[in-house]
């Protein structure tokens, strides 16, 4: 699964759009503090108003935003070897069967059991089924309009706070007089889930049952008891745990010391890698061998210390790091250099003309710019070192 693959599923996710089919809706809400189901409905997506199936569709289509392996993380059922983990075959259950409030009622009381306690307000839990359609061409075809439908089937799960509004002094014009309000209707807050999933993954058009895809809301922050005991899966590194990782390993071959120049070698080394991935649509993964080219490249005589070094911090040798995860986005993102006195943020690719000297026993931290640097709209003096 890649960005790709997830922002296609997503596309389809708005209303009146001849792709895509939703059957049911399903929705719980849960009172946190006594565990209880206090409502639940299920109705069928056609039957709808329009803006509340705009809402719902919004709400999953949430479940699909975000970086991946940051919030979104594509996960395997535990002990899958021979496809008979239980989860995974409930989930299965759950696409197929005609009873779809008995089978997400199944899910939701298991949430209740395992996971409620880390939720800090009231939520509600709501599941949608659907299909999309798709065209791919047929494989070794020359004709332009020479192609196929097929369908991809999906069920999501979503997990949203409830918000109760506070009591608020109105005033009542026909009265004329100020009044106490007592909101009696709660906020859902769809813009925000708390998590959610989707089942099954999907690469390249195709369904692979035997992985889930998961969301949080938090960055980098997954909920290993969601995680662990609702989808039954394995517990999977963050982009950041990677990155801190990657870095840690870098830090072990050259030091606690390094030129500007060479770590910007090796984002450009990894941005190069990005790139082949953009075209290719293949995650690309760095392990022991891509790691010491990418190091060698950039100045970093490796030696022997690599492999000892890797193998010490990822606990073995077959390690495979996502370059998506431990490089900045070039376009986008930037890398900060702190130091007490300020912090300052800067592309990758800019490394290479940051300084850090000396002059008279002072460390000044000098960066090389083509253009007058400007100050609250005014431009500085240039001084002569």
């Amino acid at each position: 699964m890649n960005k790709e693959d997830i922002s296609s599923i997503r596309r389809e996710l708005k209303p009146n759009n001849s792709k895509l089919k939703v059957q049911e809706i399903c929705s719980y809400y849960i009172k946190q503090e006594s565990k209880d189901i206090l409502c639940s409905e299920e109705l069928y997506f056609d039957m709808m108003d329009e803006e509340r199936k705009e809402l719902y569709l919004k709400n999953f289509k949430k479940v699909l935003s975000g970086k991946i392996d940051s919030k979104i993380f594509e996960l395997e059922f535990k002990d899958n070897k021979v496809g008979e983990n239980n989860t995974q075959q409930h989930m299965l259950h759950t696409l197929n069967t005609q009873n779809f409030r008995e089978a997400t009622l199944t899910i939701v009381n298991k949430i209740l059991e395992e996971t409620c306690a880390t939720y800090e307000q009231d939520f509600m839990i709501s599941f949608v089924r659907g299909e999309t359609y798709k065209s791919a061409r047929k494989k070794n075809s020359e004709l332009e309009d020479d192609t196929e439908a097929y369908t991809l089937a999906f069920f999501i799960g979503s997990i949203c706070p409830i918000i109760i509004p506070k009591k608020s002094l109105n005033f009542d014009f026909e009265e004329k007089e100020f009044k106490a309000s007592v909101p009696m209707n709660v906020i859902i807050n769809t813009e925000a889930p708390i998590e959610g999933f989707m089942f099954p993954s999907f690469s390249e058009d195709a369904a692979e049952t035997n992985k889930i895809v998961y969301y949080t809301k938090k960055e980098n922050k997954p909920n290993p008891l969601f995680v662990e005991n609702i989808l039954d899966c394995e517990f999977k590194t963050t982009a950041k745990d990677d990155k801190e990782r990657f870095l840690e390993v870098v830090r072990d071959i050259v030091g606690t010391e390094i030129e500007p120049e060479v770590v910007s070698s090796i984002y450009e080394e990894l941005g190069r890698r990005l790139d082949v991935e953009a075209e290719s649509g293949e995650v690309s993964l760095i392990g022991l061998k891509e790691m010491e080219r990418i190091l060698e490249n950039s100045g970093i005589n490796t030696a022997d210390k690599l492999r000892t070094s890797f193998l010490g911090v990822m606990g073995a040798e077959n390690y495979e790091f996502k370059a998506s995860s431990v490089t900045p986005n070039y376009a986008t993102k930037s890398i900060k250099i702190d130091t007490k006195t300020a912090a300052i943020s800067i592309g990758p690719q800019d490394l290479k003309n940051v300084k850090q000297v000396t002059k008279d026993g002072i460390r000044y931290l000098m960066i090389r710019i083509d253009d007058t640097a400007t100050l609250e709209g005014f431009d500085l003096i240039t001084e002569k070192i």
